[in-house]
């Protein structure tokens, strides 16, 4: 019998020739695969999760068992940032696998989709005049658009409470101030009337939430143009009714001069800090409808994970972040993120108010299914699996083509 042969044996002891045993298929060797998978460092020891329950992190930073300047919460944000995770579908006609990067606040993904909202947002707003002269007065002009900013009192509230304040539900177990926001557009609409509200939930560089308001109006207000440091043009309220309710007025203005404290107290519509109200005019040096939305999405379209100004490339965690505008950015996705906040929204008020119809939803199912999620390093490794099994599958027929040659 040749070495091309084995044998067995029957029950009578018999030896039979078979043909030859055929190998047992070899995949690619584990040391292959892993070495063309990239190495991943971490700040953390989480391996780029987010290790928390939602609504305990919520409760411990609240209650000051964790604070959003902790560096190690920072460091692990900015891991989660980083890390990369994937969507794993299938084709069920065909078999066929893909990956699909997840977005996450920060990352490509993320940054894409929220600079196409703002473009359309911005493009929307191109069709449409939102503000005209008045007869009579150079200087002042009838708008639909105002953009308002609130901040909080320190004195009043840590920045985790002022954080947990903007969002529109309450925490279990958890004893604060929620759904400021709400009651503050429902008393804009007291004033103001009807209107469309465009929320953009930004931090300030110390953490603090300062978030802006973008009120598209039914009826104009008068606003007249104001010159201030550094040739700076903004356009301010002067309705004198209006002024009063919203804390504006000339007894209030003295009183902030004095006492701002008290001033903020006796405020009747945000008493939780400062409050300013800038008229949207669309004129050279001013701010336009346009601007206005970018000023709205300047943060949360940028991508952090790409090499360029904006990456968070070999940042050890933001209290180490000296730019104050890289502060601001890392603080506004940090805040959105613990808090489970969202960092721009607008209702069907603001779009139906600037042509955005809905879009139309898709009849027919689609034929692609998720299966799950896995992370980037799973991912890298299977790649790294095929692409090793691919090349011994390339080496395997180039071998039987020399055997059949010779």
């Amino acid at each position: 019998m040749t070495q091309d042969q084995c044998t067995f044996s029957n029950d009578k002891g018999f030896s039979k020739p078979l043909p030859r045993c055929p190998k047992k298929a070899s995949g690619p060797k584990l040391k292959d695969v892993l070495l063309n998978v990239r190495k991943l460092e971490f700040r953390a020891n989480a391996s780029g999760d987010w290790p928390f329950d939602r609504q305990e992190l919520i409760r411990d930073l609240v209650r000051g068992k964790r604070s959003l300047s902790d560096p190690t919460l920072q460091a692990i944000l900015l891991d989660w940032i980083e890390s990369e995770d994937y969507n794993k579908f299938m084709d069920l006609e065909t078999g066929e696998v893909v990956y699909a990067q997840s977005a996450k606040r920060g990352n490509k993904v993320y940054a894409t989709r929220k600079t196409k909202k703002r473009d359309l947002i911005k493009s929307a707003l191109d069709d449409r005049i939102f503000d005209y002269p008045v007869p009579g007065f150079r200087n002042r002009r009838r708008t639909r658009l105002l953009l308002v900013t609130v901040n909080f009192d320190r004195s009043k509230f840590t920045a985790e409470e002022a954080w947990a304040a903007l969002r529109s539900t309450k925490v279990e177990d958890l004893d604060c101030e929620f759904n400021v926001l709400n009651r503050l557009n429902a008393n804009f609409r007291k004033i103001f009337g009807p209107h469309g509200t465009l929320i953009s939930k930004e931090a300030q560089s110390s953490g603090y939430p300062a978030p802006h308001i973008i009120l598209l109006l039914d009826d104009p207000v008068t606003v007249e143009r104001h010159v201030g440091k550094g040739g700076k043009v903004t356009w301010r309220l002067v309705e004198e009714r209006i002024l009063n309710r919203i804390g504006k007025g000339p007894l209030m203005r003295k009183l902030s001069k004095t006492d701002y404290r008290k001033a903020i107290d006796m405020n009747p519509i945000w008493r939780h800090g400062f409050i300013d109200f800038e008229g949207i005019v669309k004129e050279e040096r001013g701010k336009s409808g346009r601007d206005t939305v970018t000023y709205a999405f300047k943060y949360i379209v940028k991508c952090l994970t790409e090499d360029g100004s904006s990456s968070i490339k070999g940042i050890r965690d933001i209290n180490s972040v000296d730019n104050p505008k890289v502060r601001t950015m890392l603080f506004t996705h940090m805040g959105n993120k613990c808090f489970r906040t969202r960092d721009v929204s607008f209702g069907k008020g603001f779009k139906d108010r600037i042509g955005l119809l809905p879009e139309a939803k898709k009849d027919s199912q689609s034929k692609w299914k998720r299966i799950r999620t896995i992370t980037g390093y799973e991912r890298d490794l299977v790649e790294s699996y095929n692409q090793q099994a691919a090349l011994l599958r390339l080496r395997s027929s180039l071998e039987s083509s020399r055997e059949a040659i010779t």
